[in-house]
C-alpha cells in the first residue's frame, strides 16, 4: 500500500470509528429512554440492561454502519479538497479512481466484517434479546396488532402462517411441512385455524398428506381431523417476540426491507437450503419470499461498498469552502436516494412486479454504475 493510500485510509478509518460510536451512542440513548418505563416497571437489573444493549450492538451495526462510513468518506474527501490535497494528487497524475482506491478497499473490508457479524453473531444476539424480553419485559406489549405472512421453524416442522392474531391467540391459514431425520419433507399439514387453548395449540379442519422424495403427494385421499393438537412448543407471546425479531430487532432504516421470515432463517446457508427444499417439493408459491430474503442477506453487508462507490465521483468534486455543510448535504441526498430506490424496488419485488432475484439489487446496481462511470470517465 502506498503512503497516499495509508494516509487516506487512516483518516477515513478514524473518522468512521468516531462517527459509528457517536451514532451508536445516540441510538442506544434514544432506545433506552423509549423503553425506560418498561425496564423500571419490571425491575430489570442494571446488569441485564447492560447485557441487553451489548447484544443489540451487532443488530444496530447493520443499520448505522453503512451511513457512518458514507458520511465519513464524504467529509474526509471534502477536507482534503479544502486543503488542496486532492488538487495536489491530481497534479501529480493520480486519477480519481487511483485516489479513491484505498477508500474502496476499506469499504470492501468493512462489508466482509458486516457479513461475518450478520452470519456469526446476529443470531445469538437475537436469541439472547428474545430471552431477556420474555423474562423481564413481560408487561411490554410486543405486538397487539395482527401479523401477516409469518414463517418459522419449530422442532421438525416448518410453519407458513397467513395471519397471526395475538389478542385472540389465533393462527389462520396455516401450512406445516414435517421433516424426517435427514431433513427431507415427508408430510404436509393444512389447517384453516390453529387456536391456543388451555396451553395447547389446537388445529381446526386439519388435512394431512404424505409427500414423496420428489415433493409429490403420496396419498390419493388426505387424512382429515376436525380438531387435532399440534406439537408446537412456542407460546403466543414467544411467537410475537420471534416475529418482532425477524430481520433484526433493532429498528433499521431498511425496516421495510425485512421480510416476515423468522430468525430461524437468519443465515444465508439456511435460507439457501430452504429454497432448494421448496423447489424439490414444488412449492413455488412460497419461493419469492425466501429468494428476496436470501438476496437481502447477501446484499445488505455490502451496502457499505455500494454507497461509497456511488458517491465517490461527487465527493471528490466538493468545493473548497463549506466542506462540512456540503458533505452533510451530499450524505443526506445520497443516503435518502439509496433508501428510496431500494424501498421502491423491494416493494415492487414483493408485489411480483420485479423478479425476486433482482429487486434487492436495483439500488446497488444503479449506484455501482454511476460510481464506476464517474470514476473512469474523470480526467
Amino acid at each position: 500500500m502506498y503512503i497516499l493510500d495509508k494516509y487516506i485510509v487512516s483518516k477515513t478509518t478514524k473518522g468512521y470509528i468516531f462517527t459509528f460510536l457517536a451514532f451508536l451512542g445516540l441510538y442506544i440513548i434514544v432506545d433506552l429512554f423509549t423503553n425506560l418505563g418498561d425496564f423500571l416497571c419490571n425491575k430489570m437489573p442494571f446488569k441485564v440492561i447492560l447485557t441487553y444493549y451489548l447484544h443489540m450492538i451487532p443488530l444496530i451495526f447493520s443499520t448505522i454502519s453503512p451511513f457512518s462510513l458514507l458520511i465519513t468518506v464524504i467529509y474526509t474527501l471534502a477536507v482534503l479538497n479544502r486543503n488542496n490535497e486532492i488538487l495536489g494528487m491530481r497534479v501529480f497524475g493520480f486519477s480519481l479512481f487511483r485516489i479513491s482506491a484505498g477508500i474502496i478497499t476499506l469499504s470492501i473490508v468493512i462489508s466482509f466484517l458486516a457479513l461475518f457479524i450478520q452470519e456469526k453473531l446476529s443470531f445469538n444476539s437475537q436469541r439472547k434479546i428474545a430471552d431477556i424480553t420474555l423474562e423481564y419485559i413481560k408487561g411490554k406489549k410486543v405486538s397487539d396488532k395482527e401479523l401477516k405472512n409469518i414463517i418459522f421453524k419449530d422442532k421438525d416442522m416448518l410453519f407458513f402462517i397467513s395471519r397471526f392474531i395475538p389478542k385472540s391467540k389465533l393462527l389462520e391459514g396455516v401450512t406445516i411441512y414435517k421433516e424426517d431425520n435427514e431433513g427431507n419433507t415427508k408430510e404436509e399439514l393444512v389447517a384453516s385455524k390453529i387456536a391456543y387453548i388451555n396451553g395447547k395449540w389446537v388445529a381446526k379442519d386439519l388435512t394431512a398428506r404424505n409427500l414423496d422424495n420428489k415433493g409429490r403427494y403420496a396419498d390419493i385421499i388426505p387424512v382429515f381431523w376436525e380438531n387435532k393438537t399440534i406439537d408446537l412448543s412456542l407460546k403466543p407471546e414467544n411467537l410475537a417476540v420471534k416475529k418482532s425479531l425477524s430481520g433484526g430487532f433493532a429498528s433499521s432504516i431498511f425496516a421495510g426491507a425485512s421480510s416476515s421470515l423468522s430468525r430461524d432463517f437468519s443465515s444465508i446457508k439456511k435460507l439457501f437450503k430452504e429454497i432448494q427444499r421448496l423447489k424439490v417439493i414444488k412449492k413455488y408459491g412460497r419461493l419469492p419470499q425466501f429468494i428476496i430474503e436470501f438476496n437481502l442477506k447477501l446484499a445488505q453487508p455490502f451496502f457499505h461498498f455500494f454507497l461509497i462507490i456511488g458517491v465517490l465521483p461527487f465527493a471528490l468534486e466538493i468545493k473548497k469552502r463549506k466542506a462540512g455543510l456540503s458533505s452533510l448535504g451530499l450524505w443526506f441526498i445520497f443516503g435518502f436516494a439509496y433508501y428510496v430506490i431500494f424501498s421502491i424496488s423491494l416493494s415492487l419485488g414483493k408485489a411480483g412486479l420485479i423478479l425476486p432475484h433482482l429487486c434487492v439489487w436495483v439500488a446497488p446496481l444503479c449506484f455501482s454504475i454511476v460510481g464506476v462511470s464517474g470514476l473512469c470517465l474523470s480526467r
